[in-house]
């Protein structure tokens, strides 16, 4: 495009879900010289990669609410999020951004990333675009209004309604990056790769003239930044191309899945140490994924007792039950006798192969040191008598680390599992099983 058609180009600017933060989208949108906004809600079927720019805000993909009930009567933070609206949206903005256009994500409160022991790093799509190697973000204790603007398109906008909970932190050199707000010396807003606009921003008021002024002020700041930021070429220079060009452009494709998959791999693996110090429902996840992503088991947790699971084999017939605990203090007579009582409720026979899986010290251990605390001998003897297994979940983690440096296989897993009582106690090298 050239820059007399660059100047002259109007944009048509996708406003989504703005309800999703109690916000009332005009009638009509708002058309201005540059720009066209359509407002369209959270549900709606048109697609971000129909126009030339998205423009969002941060936190509309999940919800946390705060409620008491959990272990112990403690609060704790219950998370849901719109997994398949947000996988949707992510190829639509891969669409969008490969062609040539850009997103705006309104940065209007803390992140939420981790609470006790579970993961929330990719459950928004801000979240998502901002996910990258030895980049991070950290909230404020507070949020602050002292903003100053790195960029004159966007000082009016920053003067009205700037304000900041986060900054950020890169060290990436890979990551191409323009300053917009900063406080303090510290990165408040950026644009990454003259496409992705992080903008740190108040809710307007929810009354008309407020929210025209204020996407008004929005769109204008970035429609003109993206004139500016346009590359002056014609279309028809990249007819020539060079022979090296569809190679690299194959390679690059190859690498970009392969990171891909690397980052996966990473995020599970540590999805897993959550069993070390989660408890509850999201211990029960935990294992239960790692039972079947890690050591590749087949596991039933339909029970509606939400800490029992069987382990089947590959007829679907169960062959292993499981006890999920976790507790503050070491392997106690009673979660032996838990273990026991719901193997019999499940119609289980006393000799059926049970394992109490317990996570111990969830509160007092700050090292691997202070976690790896044997179980008690009588509670090995109890265990026994009762036809049951122990593994502490430091000890499921060993044994996965095992199986996947093929030290051991599933089967003589399984078989080990099926055949023994007392407590399976694994070393970073090795596992025994002790009897009393």
């Amino acid at each position: 495009m050239s820059r007399n058609q660059n100047e002259k180009r109007v944009y048509t600017i996708l406003v989504y879900g703005i309800e999703k933060k109690g916000l009332t989208p005009p009638e009509e949108g708002i058309t201005k010289r540059n720009f066209n906004l359509i407002f369209e809600p959270f549900s709606t079927n048109r697609r971000f990669n129909e126009f030339d720019g998205v423009i969002l805000f941060q936190g509309i993909f999940e919800k946390f609410e705060r409620k008491n009930g959990g272990y112990l009567g403690e609060p704790y933070l219950a998370h849901r999020y719109a997994k398949d609206e947000l996988d949707k949206r992510l190829k639509e903005l891969d669409l969008l951004l490969n062609n040539k256009g850009f997103v705006c994500f309104v940065l209007c409160e803390p992140f939420i990333d981790r609470d006790s022991g579970t993961s929330y790093e990719s459950t928004d799509l801000t979240k998502i675009c901002l996910n990258a190697s030895s980049f991070y973000r950290n909230n404020f204790s507070d949020r602050l209004t002292n903003l100053v603007s790195k960029r004159n398109e966007f000082s009016r906008f920053i003067d009205l309604y700037g304000a900041a909970s986060t900054f950020f932190e890169n060290y990436n050199d890979n990551i191409e990056m323009r300053v917009l707000a900063a406080l303090n010396n510290r990165t408040v807003g950026m644009i990454m790769w003259d496409e992705r606009f992080f903008v740190p921003s108040l809710l307007p008021e929810n009354i008309p003239d407020r929210i025209t002024e204020y996407f008004s002020l929005l769109a204008e700041a970035i429609t003109s930044t993206v004139k500016k930021l346009s590359i002056d070429v014609p279309k028809w220079v990249n007819a020539f191309i060079f022979s090296q060009e569809n190679h690299l452009d194959e390679r690059q494709d190859l690498l970009v899945k392969e990171l891909r998959e690397i980052d996966e791999e990473k995020k599970l693996l540590r999805f897993y140490k959550r069993i070390l110090i989660a408890d509850g429902d999201p211990l029960v996840e935990a294992v239960v994924r790692l039972f079947k992503m890690g050591f590749g088991m087949t596991v039933d947790d339909s029970d509606e007792y939400r800490e029992d699971i069987k382990i089947l084999d590959s007829a679907g017939t169960p062959i292993i039950f499981a006890e999920i605990k976790g507790t503050n203090r070491g392997v106690k007579r009673e979660h032996i006798n838990q273990a026991d009582s719901h193997r019999d409720r499940a119609g289980l026979t006393p000799e059926f192969p049970s394992l109490l899986i317990i996570n111990t010290h969830i509160k007092n251990s700050r090292t691997i040191e202070e976690k790896d605390k044997d179980v008690p001998a009588e509670q090995i003897q109890h265990a026994s008598r009762n036809h049951i297994l122990i593994l502490r979940t430091l000890d499921v983690l060993r044994l996965l680390r095992l199986c996947l440096d093929h030290k051991i296989e599933l089967e003589d897993l399984i078989k080990v599992l099926v055949e023994n009582s007392g407590w399976l106690k694994v070393s970073d090298d090795d596992w025994e099983v002790i009897h009393d």
